[in-house]
């Protein structure tokens, strides 16, 4: 995504805005992938200060996702509201100040949206907000049906606690401390 800022060159202080919708290919980020199901919308407007650019707007979508508890898939909506600069400097030194860089007369959005969706994107995904995840016993997903696992008691020899279970039992109590 590119615009071309030829004009706001000359005009400081002149706001201009742009509205992009682009089909985006999968992110792939700590070992999943952001799936967009609708194109990416970005709207953005922009204002050359006399030494750079100060950019604001609203980044959004929809995700195909996974659920952290129960692994069904489902589909959210992704929406992000930004505030970015852009500066005519190399790549290293806008780093260092932690803008972007723009050369010429073009500014390139797209490492900030980019970033944007990286540093924005859900980590614990919830297909509900009760989403009851899956039983630790059998894998049954507890939201569809109530599994008839029985209740494995760690102090219980004859019935060993599957790994899942300790793991929650350690959490809660930790909880409790």
């Amino acid at each position: 995504m590119k615009i071309n800022v030829a004009l706001e060159l000359k005009l400081a202080g002149k706001t201009a805005s742009r509205h992009f919708e682009e089909d985006y290919a999968p992110v792939e980020l700590g070992g999943h992938k952001l799936i967009f199901t609708m194109p990416l919308s970005v709207d953005i407007s922009y204002a050359f200060d006399g030494e750079g650019f100060n950019t604001q707007g609203v980044l959004s979508s929809e995700l195909l996702m996974n659920c952290t508890k129960c692994n069904s898939e489902f589909k959210q909506r992704f929406s992000v509201e930004f505030s970015e600069r852009f500066i005519k400097a190399s790549e290293e030194e806008a780093e260092e100040l932690e803008c972007y860089a723009f050369s010429g007369e073009v500014l390139d959005i797209d490492k900030m949206v980019l970033d944007l969706i990286v540093l924005n994107a859900p980590v614990y995904r919830l297909c509900r907000p009760d989403c009851k995840g899956l039983c630790p016993e059998c894998g049954c997903d507890l939201n569809i049906t109530q599994c008839s696992c029985s209740k494995r008691h760690a102090d219980d020899p004859a019935k060993p606690v599957s790994p899942l279970a300790q793991l929650a039992q350690l959490l809660n109590h930790e909880e409790e401390v």
